[in-house]
């Protein structure tokens, strides 16, 4: 309650728009963070169940100060959060984010007395607009001519009730996998290969031409071709990126620890590359600071800032779509095309205060060695040499260090991971 009243005193009260998941914890986090926003006197449009992309893109077309969606993403069923978005429709940047712990530390609160408490009123024509604007971005023509098959899992997430309409308005035959709205996600909502096994099984005895499956909240996506084959997460920014730059040139914005596919393909393609730390709020900041046509992580994330500033999977999944449709291609084909690296995560579990004197660690002795390639301090530790790169950060959302490492051979990925987890625990 505290941190939504001192979003609400930032947004200096006005319209929020509220939204959520469909988690256990969601609906008592929603009753909470709308009492705090009507008694900072807000006017309170509950979305109700409602993916946080949809929640972004409605926040200029109902002139609102800003949103909140809850929502805890690709993150494990007991996990919950506040997302708290500006009135451009975009989380808001690091500035506004401390911005909001300034009024939530000093408590400085907006109180609204008895004759001016807000009022909240239930929205449901959301959907309407934002499928509107997503069919006039998209080439529907093209995909509904290809006549495709199309799985989708939601993870019984908040994406579930849109699903039809998304098939109905892009012409697709849908084959609904885990759709059916829970409490109880089905399946780790993390995308990546090894939640993709169950849809990997039957895709090719369904007919399926693509399977798509995506966080609880929309905003991850990892794909499933038609052979049954999972493909990383790391090749959904990947193929967009291709589509994408193929017909639009413009600078592309990324972090510091996605798949170097991205350097190549913004490389073959004559488009300027920036980095920047993990995370939505830093991508569409750096987006729009640089006039970007298209940012996105390795963690199966996109956006184009000239549709919305949110990471979306209905867009994502379009997307890949028309690039089938228009270039007549198979989505294993889409992905052979792209070049190909050995990338290998790790998580190691290392509260803050070892965390960050880990990284000073591995700065040292990574850099103090004979070979030491290219140092990058962008956003925790990277270093880059011509045959691959790793990176090591410590977690905003958790206690733990992530660590990557990718290569054009997977033994010297495997090698340099081992390393810097070896540096690392020595800390830990």
């Amino acid at each position: 309650m505290d941190f939504a009243g001192a979003f609400a005193a930032h947004l200096g009260g006005g319209r929020v728009l509220l939204g959520r998941d469909t988690r256990g914890s969601s609906r008592m986090l929603h009753s909470a963070v709308a009492s705090s926003l009507l008694g900072a006197g807000c006017e309170v449009l509950n979305f109700g169940i409602c993916p946080a992309p949809m929640l972004q893109f409605a926040v200029r077309p109902y002139a609102a100060a800003g949103a909140l969606s809850i929502s805890g993403g690709h993150n494990a069923m007991g996990w919950n959060s506040l997302t708290f978005i500006g009135a451009d429709g975009a989380f808001l940047d690091p500035v506004g984010g401390e911005a909001v712990l300034d009024h939530y530390h000093a408590g400085d609160f907006l109180l609204a007395d008895w004759a001016h408490i807000g009022a909240m009123r239930e929205e449901r024509a959301f959907a309407v607009q934002y499928f509107d604007a997503l069919e006039r971005r998209l080439d529907g023509a093209a995909i509904r001519a290809a006549k495709l098959t199309v799985l989708i899992d939601p993870v019984g997430g908040a994406g579930c009730p849109f699903l039809g309409e998304f098939a109905r308005r892009l012409g697709f035959r849908l084959v609904p996998i885990n759709a059916e709205l829970s409490a109880y996600l089905s399946r780790e909502p993390e995308p990546r290969p090894r939640s993709a096994m169950q849809m990997a099984g039957i895709i090719r005895q369904l007919g399926g031409d693509a399977g798509f499956l995506l966080s609880s909240d929309l905003t991850r996506l990892s794909l499933v071709t038609e052979a049954g084959e999972p493909a990383s997460e790391e090749f959904t920014f990947a193929v967009i990126a291709n589509h994408v730059l193929g017909r639009q040139a413009g600078t592309v914005v990324t972090n510091s620890c996605t798949t170097r596919m991205i350097d190549d393909i913004a490389a073959q393609r004559g488009a300027r590359l920036v980095k920047t730390c993990v995370g939505q709020a830093y991508i569409v900041s750096a987006l729009l600071d640089e006039q970007g046509v298209l940012g996105g992580e390795g963690s199966g994330s996109a956006v184009l800032p000239d549709f919305s500033r949110a990471f979306d999977g209905f867009l994502m999944m379009g997307l890949v779509l028309e690039a089938m449709a228009q270039h007549g291609k198979k989505l294993s084909e889409l992905l052979s095309a792209l070049p190909r690296y050995h990338i290998v995560k790790r998580q190691i579990r290392c509260d803050s205060r070892h965390g960050y004197r880990a990284l000073d660690l591995v700065q040292a002795q990574m850099l103090a060695q004979p070979k030491a390639g290219v140092a990058d301090l962008t956003d925790g530790f990277r270093m880059d040499w011509p045959d691959g790169w790793v990176h090591a950060r410590a977690s905003r959302t958790e206690q733990l260090m992530r660590v990557i490492s990718e290569a054009q051979d997977r033994d010297v990925a495997v090698q340099r991971a081992d390393e810097l987890e070896r540096i690392i625990t020595q800390e830990v």
